[in-house]
């Protein structure tokens, strides 16, 4: 199908609906680097606090508590790398590649973009979210082996 051939006002909804979802993905990203830093600065506060509460008779739980706190804070390191995330195109090559050309061809071309991008960018957030989980379930499981650790002083 030809640029020519789309409906302008459907070749418009299609172009502002992707750019949508490619911004909500964008900011869904600050919301995982928020969760990442979030977990990070709890880990710390529970691994000082617990640093006050060490017992020498239980320190096999406590030792594995540490040990599971730290892996947690590592894997949201991980998740909270910095990253290149993509957004096409950029403005340089928008003007450079695009300026001479019809509307309708620019769209058609930018909502190809997006759609790339947004794909692209998923697969690294799809990794980023799996990263946070797995912090999360050692956090928990760390949190049960220092309360084990205190409990059966």
């Amino acid at each position: 199908m030809n640029e020519d051939d789309y409906p302008s006002e459907t070749l418009e909804l299609v172009y502002n609906e992707v750019k949508d979802a490619l911004n909500t993905q964008l900011q869904s990203l600050d919301g995982l680097n928020t969760k990442a830093s979030v977990i990070i600065g709890f880990v710390g506060v529970i691994i000082g606090i617990s640093l006050n509460l060490y017992s020498y008779s239980n320190s096999y739980l406590f030792g594995s508590s540490m040990t599971l706190f730290l892996t947690s804070i590592f894997f949201t390191l991980y998740a909270y790398k910095v990253e290149s995330w993509r957004s096409d195109p950029g403005p340089r090559t928008l003007t450079e590649k695009y300026m001479r050309e019809g509307d309708k061809k620019v769209k058609k071309q930018l909502i190809d973009n997006f759609i790339q991008s947004f794909e692209d960018n998923k697969i690294k957030i799809e990794k980023k979210v799996s990263y946070i989980n797995y912090s999360l379930i050692l956090l928990f499981i760390a949190l049960i082996a220092l309360t084990l650790s205190i409990i059966v002083e």
